[in-house]
């Protein structure tokens, strides 16, 4: 879980050594599987009623045992999976969702907002699929024309060992797109220990979704009222697309320095 710094921002530091991933079995659940795969061809036979289904060496029943067993291993680890990586999975979730109503509606496209009329059930899926439309629209947008990198700012250096403490690395704020057509902006600048251990390091950014300010539900329950939309700052030995590389450090006779070697990605404006 990054850690929280100020308003819209978190850090992740780079880890010391690689750590083992605790409670992961290598063992699968036969039962679980076989119940997924079931409702993999209930609903696959809802949809598509023409999806072949007939014997076990069909090219059908593969996809589905595959389905269930990625399902399977998802489901296991859902506790285990922060809420960083559970953005794409959401936004996977939502493409299969609309995939499955473009089979059962024929002749609507990739890109797709709800149509309103009279007596049409507003929900909040109705209302979630309005905004998720206008923000891919705009992803779309920011793709296309812009392409991804630093568009502004975010210049990073490394301030020397002094006596409040060791090195620290300097952020500048600024704004940038990733490859998705996110929108990351690091409203004022960060600064942050320096990597205890390891000869080279990158300096990245991300963006960052969080549930947040719960509120009281019908049923007695609480679900969040909000979506913070923020950004993780992070040091890492490796650069995990989405996330857009400011900088590359590397250790020179003990102490931190930025690499002028390294070509930050970058918008350039007209």
């Amino acid at each position: 879980m990054p850690e929280y710094l100020y308003p819209g921002v978190y850090v992740e530091e780079i880890e010391a050594q690689p750590l083992p991933i605790p409670g992961v079995s290598t063992s699968l659940d036969r039962a679980a599987l076989t119940s997924i795969a079931a409702d993999f061809r209930r609903t696959m036979g809802a949809y598509a009623p023409g999806w072949t289904d007939l014997n076990d060496s069909d090219p059908s029943v593969t996809l589905i045992e595959v389905f269930a067993f990625l399902s399977e291993n998802l489901l296991y680890r859902v506790g285990e999976v922060s809420e960083r990586a559970r953005v794409p999975a959401r936004r996977a979730a939502a493409a299969l969702d609309a995939l499955a109503q473009a089979t059962e509606a024929p002749g609507c496209g990739a890109l797709t907002r709800p149509r309103y009329f009279e007596g049409k059930l507003l929900d909040a899926a109705a209302l979630t699929a309005e905004q998720e439309y206008h923000r891919e629209k705009r992803r779309l947008h920011n793709r296309t024309i812009f392409g991804f990198g630093v568009v502004s700012g975010l210049g990073v250096s490394v301030e020397p060992a002094g006596a409040s403490g060791g090195e620290r690395v300097l952020v500048e704020p600024g704004y940038a797109i990733d490859r998705l057509g996110e929108e990351i902006r690091l409203p004022r600048g960060v600064s942050v220990a320096a990597p205890s251990s390891g000869d080279s390091a990158f300096v990245t950014l991300h963006y960052w979704e969080r549930p947040c300010a719960p509120t009281p539900t019908l049923d007695g329950t609480t679900a969040a009222s909000k979506i913070e939309e923020a950004c993780v700052l992070a040091l890492k030995s490796a650069v995990a697309d989405p996330a857009i590389p400011l900088a590359r450090l590397t250790r020179i006779e003990g102490a931190w320095r930025v690499d002028p070697a390294f070509e930050t990605p970058k918008i350039l404006r007209a």
